[in-house]
């Protein structure tokens, strides 16, 4: 299907299906992002964001925006800060996938944690920010906000273990000995009192490219947080433990990081994983898991899992992102370090 007709259906939808007024004229897609291709859409005076599914042979579960669109959608009256939702389209036939319309956030899209050119107190501000949100997901009631049934409510570390074995499985290119290590030994050592807490909405992704930053510095807040592909219900601590996780990688991995466990050279405004912790503590009313280090390792497995099916697709020519390619490649270092923290785990049971 050619641009110029899928920008006619696409306008002919809009009529049909939104609230929307403006024709697009142009469609620009964004070339970040590993997972569902995102377009700019812009019309003479103002521009929207859509989101679809990829093209070709996907692994079953995968890229649904149809979660994306529903969680966003009952977040819309909420304290987390999300675009406006325009609609929803299952019809294959319009541009040859399912997508979703939403708001073009006007913000700064940032990729490094470190955030350079901020100063010390906008990332203090942006950072507290960022902990505030993930307690605010914990206080939310999902069955006020229709999500009710948005997933299974208990035993969220077993199926994830299950689910991301058979992904890892289908997209596997390579032996890596830490992954089968992994395999073997998470599913042996789940912590017994690990949904002893109530379940809460869990985005599933949550890090620092996946969020859009006010536009003023000064104002050093976030303004949207985005993808929520791989959100569901989970125990607390998980989006949390994630995110930890994710500024433990090193800063010269294409998937960002700040060694921030080693609290080495971090510029001032930043938290170290301990304060992260203590502040998300005092937000919440929790205590500190005894199971921490083996949330650090789960999510390891989960996101080499990810980054395996990013290197898959790039094989498979199906991929997103521009440097798909590099990102594929830190599955293996991503599930090395995964066990070393699960071995120092259970070397304290």
């Amino acid at each position: 299907m050619s641009v110029k007709n899928k920008i006619n259906n696409i306008n002919l939808w809009i009529k049909k299906n939104t609230s929307i007024k403006e024709q697009i004229l142009r469609v620009k897609k964004f070339e970040v992002g590993q997972s569902n291709p995102t377009f700019l859409l812009k019309s003479e005076n103002i521009s929207y964001v859509l989101r679809s599914k990829p093209l070709g042979n996907l692994l079953r579960g995968a890229h649904r925006i149809d979660r994306e669109y529903k969680v966003i959608n009952a977040l819309s009256n909420s304290n987390i800060p999300v675009p406006q939702i325009y609609g929803y389209c299952s019809d294959i036939d319009i541009i040859g996938n399912e997508f979703y319309i939403m708001e073009f956030l006007q913000g700064l899209h940032e990729f490094d944690p470190d955030l350079p050119s901020y100063t010390h107190e906008q990332r203090d501000k942006i950072y507290n920010h960022k902990i505030t949100i993930l307690a605010e997901l914990v206080k939310i009631d999902v069955n006020k906000i229709g999500l009710k049934n948005f997933g299974k409510p208990y035993s969220y570390i077993e199926r994830q273990i299950n689910l991301w074995i058979k992904q890892y499985r289908h997209s596997q290119t390579k032996h890596i000995e830490s992954m089968e290590y992994l395999i073997e030994n998470i599913p042996k050592y789940i912590p017994s009192e690990i949904n002893n807490l109530e379940p809460c909405l869990l985005h599933g992704d949550f890090r620092l490219d996946n969020m859009i930053l006010e536009k003023n510095k000064d104002n050093s807040k976030i303004i949207g947080l985005l993808d929520w592909e791989l959100s569901t219900l989970s125990p607390p601590f998980i989006d949390l433990s994630y995110w930890a996780l994710m500024l433990r990688f090193e800063n010269k991995w294409p998937i960002g990081g700040l060694s921030i466990y080693k609290n080495h050279k971090l510029n001032p405004g930043i938290p170290n994983e301990e304060k992260i912790l203590e502040r998300y503590l005092n937000l919440t009313g929790f205590d500190k898991p005894k199971y921490w280090n083996f949330l650090l390792a789960f999510n390891s497995f989960r996101f080499a899992g990810i980054l395996q099916g990013i290197a898959k697709r790039v094989i498979d020519g199906n991929n997103s992102g521009d440097n798909s390619y590099e990102v594929g490649k830190q599955a293996e270092p991503v599930a090395n370090m995964g066990s070393k923290i699960l071995q120092e785990y259970l070397h304290t049971l």
